[in-house]
């Protein structure tokens, strides 16, 4: 009996081993061999041109990511942000009207805005007890219809000129890149470094035991929303900025996109677990598989089923490299 023991135990803490690897950098081998697959099969990715196409999408969508990454920590989810893009857009180009000296009260009504949207979320979410999905989904129909009941389906005004700043860019650095990257520098920090992050890591691994330590739960919840309807207004003033006219549909696929760049970085849909890191290597995973689709010539079909094949992947991957030994 005790031989058998004496055998399982390495085996066992080899499983163990294994798994965490797979969860801890399972993201960036998956980056790795996206990369080498891509020298192969579309050498045109590693040109210049290619590469700030690239980048500049990719910090679109993980600027949003950032704050999808926050609110998943906490077991929360937000679709509400595809309505914030078209929200964001129509207030700038509203408050701004062409004028350049507009362009700070514009954004800065976009944020106040988004920052009402976000305390709906939470609060929804917190004290009518309705589920995430539920509550956002419902906020992002309210958002959309007010937008279009402003606009009567006809958006107005001007964007202000020098908001197409965002579209300066160094070879493949821009200012969406270094914005993007820079955020994600301070709230790694916040995360990791702070009591904050670490209250919000205690809410979305167990949201009981954290109340009875005397957490503030509902004020962390409300909080993640807040801050990831902030960064989709911020997503949504580079995008604005970059097209420079008011779209109905600026950032389409990007809410969704948000959650899958976070799920595939390796944040748990259960709370409690993952990272900003991680969300990078998402986001350049999915920006890239997008990019290689269309060089290849496939069908834009396509590029929805490998992006779905990609999240169950990962969720599967993770689910199986977090099961207990």
């Amino acid at each position: 009996m005790s031989l058998t023991k004496t055998y399982q135990a390495p085996i066992a803490d080899k499983r163990w081993k294994t798994r965490k690897f797979v969860a801890d950098y399972g993201v960036y081998i998956a980056l790795l061999i996206l990369l080498l697959a891509g020298a192969v099969l579309t050498p045109k990715l590693y040109s210049v041109d290619t590469i700030a196409v690239v980048m500049r999408q990719a910090s679109q969508l993980g600027i949003v990511a950032i704050g999808q990454t926050l609110v998943l920590l906490v077991a929360g989810l937000d679709l509400s942000v595809g309505g914030i893009f078209i929200m964001t857009s129509v207030v700038v180009a509203e408050v701004g009207n062409g004028r350049d000296e507009m362009v700070i009260p514009a954004i800065a009504t976009a944020l106040a805005l988004g920052a009402l949207v976000g305390l709906g979320n939470g609060l929804l979410v917190t004290k009518r007890r309705v589920p995430p999905f539920v509550a956002t989904l419902g906020m992002l129909v309210l958002v959309k219809g007010a937008t279009q009941a402003y606009t009567r389906g006809v958006p107005g005004g001007f964007v202000p000129e020098v908001l197409g700043i965002v579209n300066r860019s160094w070879s493949f650095l821009s200012i969406p890149l270094v914005l993007w990257l820079g955020l994600s520098a301070v709230f790694i920090f916040i995360l990791r470094g702070t009591s904050y992050g670490r209250r919000v890591y205690a809410v979305g691994s167990n949201m009981e035991a954290a109340r009875l330590s005397g957490i503030p739960v509902d004020l962390i919840r409300i909080s993640v929303y807040v801050l990831g309807s902030l960064f989709a207004v911020i997503s949504g003033v580079v995008l604005t900025g970059y097209v420079l006219y008011v779209d109905r549909f600026i950032g389409s696929g990007l809410d969704l996109d948000s959650i899958a760049a976070a799920v595939v970085g390796g944040t748990a849909f259960v709370g409690g677990r993952g990272g900003l890191l991680g969300t990078i290597a998402g986001v350049l995973i999915i920006q890239i598989l997008s990019t290689m689709v269309v060089l290849l010539g496939l069908d834009v079909e396509v590029q929805f089923i490998i992006k779905g094949l990609v999240i169950l992947g990962a969720v599967t991957l993770y689910s199986v490299a977090n099961v207990e030994s």
